[in-house]
């Protein structure tokens, strides 16, 4: 990136596989396949950057202006909700550790990891609906939605949870 002006930098964060507190990830070449057809995970280069990288050789103000940017999370263009907190229950959502656009929801309180999974690219924000399943369920109702998840992806797993709700109210 040291080549680049501010503004060609702020375009490669814009449009990069994904941006998270501070770090992004940049396809370098997804054209690489060589001995089959169709390109597969192994055929992508990631760069992984972080502020220090990304603004390196660029004056006070270009650098501040990309660690700013690098701060507006998004996987593939879509926007990472803000965390939750709520006592001491953390909701967080973070670009997934797999490949293809995806992202992770986290739920935890404290040590305990109450939710985890994954959603692929592009998806309505689910994290307003686990901060309402807390509050009508609590850490058990979490729970409960996590092995949904596992089973039905979390979209639906919402979906039912929210099914089952309505028919018993």
């Amino acid at each position: 990136m040291r080549g680049l002006s501010a503004d060609e930098r702020a375009a490669l964060i814009r449009d990069a596989f994904s941006v998270s507190g501070g770090f992004l990830a940049l396809e370098v070449d997804a054209s690489w396949h060589p001995g089959s057809v169709e390109p597969t995970e192994s055929c992508v280069v990631l760069a992984d950057l972080d502020s220090l990288d990304a603004s390196a050789g660029l004056d006070a103000e270009g650098a501040k202006a990309i660690r700013d940017l690098l701060e507006i999370g998004h996987v593939s263009g879509q926007p990472l909700p803000a965390p939750v907190e709520v006592g001491s229950v953390r909701f967080r959502v973070a670009p997934a550790d797999e490949f293809g656009p995806a992202m992770s929801y986290l739920v935890t309180d404290g040590t305990e990891t109450l939710l985890e999974a994954t959603v692929p690219v592009p998806h309505d924000d689910l994290l307003p609906a686990l901060v309402a399943v807390h509050s009508e369920r609590g850490a058990a109702g979490l729970t409960s939605l996590d092995v949904l998840a596992a089973r039905f992806g979390l979209a639906t797993a919402l979906t039912r949870l929210g099914r089952e709700h309505a028919a018993v109210a």
